[in-house]
C-alpha cells in the first residue's frame, strides 16, 4: 500500500502541502459535499478546506436537518455559490461580501439535486463566477461545457473577486493544475505499463 500524506491524502510521493499556502479570507467558506464525491482521487472539496482557514467540509445529500447547516444558511449574511436565475457575479459583491459562502461539491447533476432537496439552501442570495479560462480538469473528468469548474476554482475565483484580490488564492488553483497533470501522468503510466493491460487468460 502507497504511503499517503496525512494532510492532503494524496501519495506521499505526489503530496501538494508544500506548495499550498494557507490564505485567510473574509468570507468563510462553507463546503457540502455529496458522499460519492470523498472516494474520487481528485477530490477538489479536501484541497479546498486545506487551502483557507476556517473553511468547513460537511458531507451529506439532503441538509434540512443538518444542524451546522440549518445554522449557517439561516445566518442573514449567507450566500450560495451556484449558477443560474438571479445569481449575482462575485464581483458586483465586493463592496458588500457574505460573511458565509456555502459551497456545492459534487458533479452538475449531483449538486443539483442537492440544492432542490434542501429548500432553505435553495433560498439563499446566489453568487457566481466568471470563468477567466476553461475549467482545469483537462481532459481528466468530464463536464457538461468547458466553462464548468471545479469546486476549488470557484472557490478561489469568488474569493478573489468579493476581496478585488484574485492573486492571494490563486495558488489554490495552481495546486489544482498541479494535481490534475499528476493524475493524467500516473494514468498515461498505467497504459504504458503491461501489467496494466487487459488479457485474455493466465
Amino acid at each position: 500500500m502507497r504511503e499517503l500524506c496525512r494532510r492532503c491524502l494524496r501519495p506521499a510521493a505526489l503530496c501538494l502541502c508544500a506548495t499550498l499556502p494557507v490564505a485567510r479570507a473574509r468570507t468563510r467558506v462553507v463546503i457540502l459535499q455529496h458522499p460519492r464525491e470523498a472516494r474520487l482521487a481528485i477530490c477538489t472539496a479536501w484541497l479546498t478546506r486545506l487551502a483557507l482557514e476556517d473553511c468547513e467540509l460537511h458531507r451529506g445529500v439532503r441538509f434540512e436537518d443538518h444542524p451546522r447547516v440549518r445554522e449557517v444558511v439561516a445566518d442573514p449574511g449567507a450566500a450560495l455559490l451556484f449558477p443560474g436565475e438571479g445569481a449575482i457575479p462575485a464581483a458586483a459583491r465586493a463592496g458588500d461580501p457574505p460573511r458565509l459562502l456555502v459551497a456545492v461539491d459534487g458533479t452538475w447533476h449531483q449538486a443539483r439535486k442537492m440544492v432542490e432537496a434542501s429548500p432553505s439552501l435553495a433560498a439563499l442570495p446566489r453568487i457566481s463566477v466568471v470563468p477567466d479560462r476553461p475549467g482545469g480538469y483537462a481532459g481528466l473528468r468530464r463536464e457538461p461545457e468547458p466553462e464548468y469548474l471545479s469546486t476549488l476554482e470557484a472557490v478561489a475565483l469568488a474569493l478573489g473577486a468579493l476581496e478585488r484580490d484574485p492573486a492571494r488564492f490563486e495558488p489554490m488553483r495552481e495546486a489544482f493544475r498541479r494535481m490534475v497533470a499528476q493524475q493524467l501522468e500516473c494514468a498515461r503510466g498505467a497504459r504504458r505499463n503491461p501489467r496494466h493491460r487487459g488479457g485474455g487468460g493466465a
